[in-house]
């Protein structure tokens, strides 16, 4: 699925457009026609038709002198002279590998390839994408000079193929064109691996430093803060002359500049402050303010993102057309075509890239199911996926110029024979990708194309329904708390409520876009643990609000804003508890036909077109058969109160505030027992992630009784225990103390403030001789961003802890079984005598309730029960004895406890 599918938009556009007269105006339907990948496809081919046209026509003599033509740069007495063919080749083509560097760099740090077990399948795919095709060329030319020539058939040309399967492909390409995609990518970076390793001759080592050294000057450019282009330019056009005189092709310059260039997803610091910057140039236009504010934008977007969107049109519709004229120009005579048909190399190079990639693909794909690295799309066919395999046979640009590479002037007829074959397996496997997608369309029952009818119908004892459950109207939205144009649709949602009232019901289901809003699945999981409490529309609407502030922190404060239980909810959501219950909303958005967000369901049947107020009322209404609506009323904004920071637990009696008062420290035990894993709150590390973790942070043992970090300090670094004994403790050496949690071996200490700027309000106290890794703040986030399995590990225990810690840091709890009026009229008593009160219901716990009221020496009989601060606990406490709780809070009640009340 893709992210911000902005349906009818293009309708828009397209009435500025039509407004514009002149030739302009009247191009403009082209140009929007040509930014598609269709379009760069159709020039493409066009390029490659007008080659061969040239190449064969009266004039075809003219096509070999025009690209032989020397043309020559001359400085002092240098002198670098090449063909135009091969300053297309060996120059322009530096720029197309700059943008698939930068593709393949933006993908392993923030892209598909970063989730390495999505990536699994397709990336095995590739690999033996790669190895059999090359094996076939290779037993067609075994024993001839040719067979160095095997690299012309591995790569995939990514522009045709998206282009052809636009063109040809199924009707609901989105997952196929994600896998096809990913695939691509890991091809083309086993493509340059070939040409860097098995296409460089004649090595020299004096350039190749030179080239070495203009990279590291680029790279000290990104230390020292300088980003504007001509320095980089400079020193770009070094690196490339450098590494054309060391041997190595010059074209994978742009590979390893496009590596070395920054990719990042947009910093919330940065566009905040582009935005403060554009508001100023707002309120005082001006060239310094104009200056400073598209400065600030630029740096917001990572520089390979920038120049990605700088090249990508140059290249896809100039410089790889340019590249097709230039090579694809073959005189198809009678006598080339008779050798073509018996030579090895053109039947090689057709059988590998027709039928090689096809089996390659296939059996690396069903491997890597087999094997259990990864699986394939929800949705996504055997026959569409052979469909696709066989469009990836089109090698067009990468092995037109492996074939200008693998062959030398000598060979031109072996290497006419070549580009032969890779014509003529472009025509077939586009063919063939046609005929196997047809036929798949053959055999697919009618209507079982994209799917349009909502799938499973709303179930109002399931879904989420606001308004009337039997309303005759009903609207269905798939949506992303993070995605910015489902933000915009809540508007557009009101104002259809507004309009038919009690006629329409309305229902939100989740499809949180993970590879583009690191927080979506987890605000999608608060919002069912919200449900659970009853609040969901609340929180669904404050979350919409905010959609800049959806960290597992201000997750919290959004909780206790619309006035849920910030302990049960925490807990829920560190366990997660509801992740399933969002998986199945993710499964029926793919049984629905839903490809991107915000996606509407009108009456069960998906809708296509704009989704403003308007659009939906109109659709709503040709469902019902109706006409006519209600007026837009406006819509009020909800206020709510804000969850204070969890901070030290309450000061001693009679210490002043600010105040540590003077008392003999109080030793702790050396035997503590662990504190057991309960809700994943406190997990053990795997062998790999803790090798990763050693690899970012430092190894030291620390003697008993030493402190890894105590309450006061600034702050502290994620400690993991190796082994020995850990104690986490409230109140260090004081009468008070309390031992929170217990850590030993492969355990992690800290909770959600690990990042944060607030002063530490516990020690961990090391209770046996203890091994333990520290690892920075900077570097934890770079093994995070490694490894998404210890990420979601650590944020998961993290939420548990602060759950554990609200619950600690609470006067009382008290503990039920279920909702009743006893347990309400507890609350509101213990709240009246100024007491913080946490409800424990032990019916919503799915761990062990019989440990857990044995621990507090109580039945379900006796239960509600409310425990103080100390553990004491005290059966259905009289209003008095909770008053006395309030006066005393060192837990000691004045009055004589009564343990059973009314």
């Amino acid at each position: 699925m893709s992210a911000g599918t902005q349906t009818g938009t293009t309708g828009a556009a397209g009435t500025r457009s039509g407004g514009r007269g002149g030739v302009l105006g009247r191009l403009s339907p082209l140009r929007r026609a040509l930014r598609t990948e269709a379009g760069g496809a159709g020039l493409l081919l066009a390029a490659t038709v007008l080659a061969l046209v040239w190449a064969n026509s009266p004039v075809g003599d003219g096509y070999a002198a025009f690209w032989h033509t020397e043309f020559a740069v001359r400085l002092g007495g240098t002198e670098l002279a090449l063909d135009l063919r091969h300053w297309v080749n060996d120059g322009l083509m530096v720029f197309f590998f700059f943008v698939v560097g930068l593709e393949i760099k933006r993908e392993l740090v923030i892209g598909e390839l970063t989730d390495r077990r999505r990536a699994a399948v397709p990336a095995l795919a590739a690999v033996t994408g790669l190895v059999v095709p090359a094996l076939v060329y290779v037993a067609f030319t075994l024993g001839e000079d040719a067979v160095s020539a095997w690299g012309v058939v591995i790569s995939t040309d990514t522009a045709f193929l998206l282009g052809v399967l636009a063109l040809v492909g199924p009707a609901c390409p989105a997952q196929l064109r994600l896998f096809l995609l990913t695939l691509a990518i890991a091809d083309d970076v086993g493509a340059l691996t070939v040409i860097a390793l098995f296409y460089t001759e004649d090595l020299r080592l004096t350039p190749l430093g030179l080239a070495v050294l203009g990279l590291a000057l680029m790279v000290g450019l990104r230390y020292l803060a300088v980003w504007r282009g001509p320095a980089y330019l400079v020193l770009g056009l070094g690196v490339w002359v450098a590494m054309h005189e060391s041997g190595v092709h010059p074209t994978l310059a742009g590979v390893v500049i496009a590596l070395f260039t920054p990719a990042y997803a947009a910093r919330r610091d940065e566009v905040a402050d582009a935005a403060r910057l554009v508001r100023a140039y707002q309120q005082s236009p001006n060239p310094g303010f104009a200056r400073a504010a598209r400065l600030s934008i630029d740096r917001s977007v990572s520089a390979g993102e920038r120049l990605q969107q700088l090249w990508q049109p140059w290249t896809s519709f100039v410089i790889v057309p340019v590249f097709a004229l230039a090579n694809a120009g073959v005189p198809l005579t009678g006598e080339v075509l008779r050798a073509a048909a018996s030579s090895p190399v053109t039947l090689g190079v057709v059988a590998g890239l027709v039928l090689g990639k096809l089996v390659g693909i296939l059996a690396g794909t069903g491997l890597a199911v087999r094997l259990g690295l990864g699986r394939l799309a929800p949705g996504l066919t055997a026959a569409q996926l052979a469909g696709g395999a066989a469009l990836s046979g089109i090698g067009f640009t990468i092995s037109l110029f492996i074939v200008d590479l693998a062959f030398d002037e000598a060979d031109q007829q072996v290497a006419d024979q070549a580009r032969v074959g890779v014509l003529a397996a472009s025509v077939l496997a586009a063919l063939l990708g046609w005929a196997l997608f047809r036929l798949a369309d053959r055999r697919r029952p009618a209507g079982t194309g994209r799917p349009v009818l909502l799938d499973p119908p709303v179930d109002p004892a399931r879904d989420h329904v606001r308004g009337p459950v039997d309303a005759p109207l009903t609207l269905v939205e798939y949506g992303d708390f993070e995605c910015p144009f489902c933000g915009r649709a809540t508007g557009a949602v009101e104002e259809v409520r507004e309009r038919f009232g009690d006629r329409l019901r309305y229902v939100f289901r989740h499809v949180p876009l993970t590879d583009v809003h690191p927080h979506a699945r987890l605000a999608a999981e608060a919002a069912e643990a919200a449900a659970a409490q009853g609040r969901f529309w609340e929180l669904h609407d404050r979350l919409f609000a905010e959609q800049d502030r959806l960290a597992p922190g201000d997750l919290l404060e959004h909780a206790a804003a619309v006035g849920l239980d910030v302990v049960r909810f925490t807990r829920d959501l560190g366990s997660g508890r509801y992740a399933r219950r969002v998986q199945e909303d993710v499964d029926s958005a793919e049984a629905s036909g839903v490809e991107g967000t915000p996606t509407f369901f009108v009456g069960g049947r998906r809708h296509t077109g704009p989704y403003d107020a308007d659009s939906l009322a109109a659709a709503l209404l040709a469902g019902a058969g109706g006409d006519g609506a209600l007026p837009p009323q406006p819509r009020a904004e909800p206020t709510s109160p804000v969850l204070p920071a969890l901070g030290p637990w309450r000061p001693d009696p009679g210490t002043a505030p600010g105040a540590v008062p003077v008392v003999p420290p109080v030793p702790l035990p050396a035997d503590l027992e662990e504190t057991p894993d309960r809700d994943g709150a406190f997990p053990r590390l795997p062998d790999g992630q803790l090798a990763l973790l050693e690899r970012h942070g430092t190894r030291r043992t620390w003697a008993p009784g030493e402190t890894l970090f105590r309450e006061g300090d600034p702050g502290y670094d994620l400690q993991v225990v190796l082994s020995g004994l850990v104690a986490v403790v409230e109140h260090h050496g004081r009468p008070d103390q309390r031992v929170v949690s217990v850590h030993g071996a492969r355990r992690f200490l800290g909770e959600l403030d690990l990042f944060s700027d607030r002063p530490v309000f516990l020690t961990a106290v090391v209770l046996q001789p203890a091994e333990v890794v520290t690892v920075p703040d900077a570097q934890a986030r770079l093994a995070f961003a490694e490894d998404r399995a210890l990420k979601e590990t650590v944020l998961r225990a993290f939420l548990v802890r602060r759950s554990m810690l609200l619950a600690l840091a609470a006067d009382v709890r008290i503990v039920t079984s279920g909702a009743s009026p006893e347990t309400e009229r507890l609350r509101r008593s213990a709240e009246e005598r100024g007491l913080r009160a946490v409800v424990v219901d032990v019916a919503a716990e799915e761990d062990d309730v019989t440990a857990l009221l044995a621990d507090l020496d109580v039945t379900e009989e006796d239960l509600p029960v409310v425990v103080w601060r100390s553990e004491r606990v005290l059966r259905r406490p009289t209003p008095a004895e909770l008053t006395a709780l309030a006066d005393a809070p060192d837990g000691a009640p004045r009055a004589p406890a009564v343990q059973e009340g009314p």
